[in-house]
C-alpha cells in the first residue's frame, strides 16, 4: 500500500479525476431531483402580502397633489418626510 501512495502515478492527473467525480456528483444530484419532482411535482405556495392598517399621505399645496403611503413604521414615515424636505430644498 504505502508504494502506490508514494508513487508517481498517484499524484498524475489528480486534477481531471477530481472534475470527473465533481460532474459525477452534480449528475446524480440532477437526477435525485428530476426523480423527485416527478414523483410530487411542486406547486408553489402563495405567498402571505403584509398588510400595514395605516397609511400617511403627503399634500403638495402648490399643486394640490396628494399621495397615500403604508405606514409600515415610524422610522419608515421618518425616512419618506426626511427625503421629501431634502428634494424641497434642493429645488
Amino acid at each position: 500500500m504505502r508504494r502506490f501512495a508514494n508513487g508517481v502515478s498517484f499524484y498524475r492527473n489528480s486534477k481531471l479525476r477530481r472534475e470527473k467525480q465533481l460532474r459525477r456528483l452534480a449528475q446524480m444530484r440532477a437526477a435525485k431531483e428530476r426523480k423527485r419532482m416527478e414523483r410530487d411535482p411542486v406547486d408553489p405556495e402563495p405567498k402571505l402580502v403584509r398588510w400595514h392598517p395605516f397609511e400617511f399621505g403627503v399634500r403638495d399645496k402648490r399643486t394640490g397633489e396628494v399621495a397615500w403611503h403604508d405606514l409600515v413604521s415610524v422610522r419608515h414615515a421618518e425616512i419618506a418626510f426626511r427625503m421629501l424636505l431634502q428634494a424641497e430644498r434642493i429645488v
